[in-house]
């Protein structure tokens, strides 16, 4: 722990000061479930701070806010190579990203042209750099 409740309340206390939000605080010093509140909205708050700016001291408390991606990416890699954190590369992502919409794409176009591609034609499972590379021919 890095900070009493204390000093985090006299943190948020000066936050709703300095942006004349008086009536937060009358209502925190009479409910202390709302005072409760507003200290972990502050800390959802300075945890995605700290994360963004890189404070090495607040690592522990990093919080990256991303909505259902994340859930749907974890899906899409789940039983491929990517599906273990460490093996997972920037570069190599976005290229199965990028590949997989043009696969995608054009399996697509081609049922709108009436060609009958089957059930799985359209679907793309992550593929290690190397094998993408080949399918480019490079």
């Amino acid at each position: 722990m890095q900070t009493s409740f204390e000093e985090a309340w006299a943190s948020t206390k000066e936050f709703f000061l300095r942006t004349g939000n008086t009536k937060e605080i009358d209502r925190a010093e009479t409910d202390p479930r709302h005072q409760m509140a507003l200290v972990f909205r502050s800390y959802l708050g300075l945890s995605s701070k700290w994360a963004i700016q890189g404070i090495p001291e607040r690592k522990m408390d990093y919080q990256i806010w991303c909505g259902p991606s994340m859930g749907a990416f974890n899906q899409w890699v789940k039983g491929s190579f990517l599906e273990s954190p460490e093996n997972r590369k920037t570069a190599e992502i976005a290229l199965n990203l990028l590949f997989g919409a043009c696969v995608c794409t054009r399996a697509s176009i081609l049922r709108t042209q009436g060609i009958d591609l089957g059930m799985t034609a359209g679907f793309f499972k992550p593929l290690p750099l190397k094998k993408i590379l080949t399918c480019l021919g490079h």
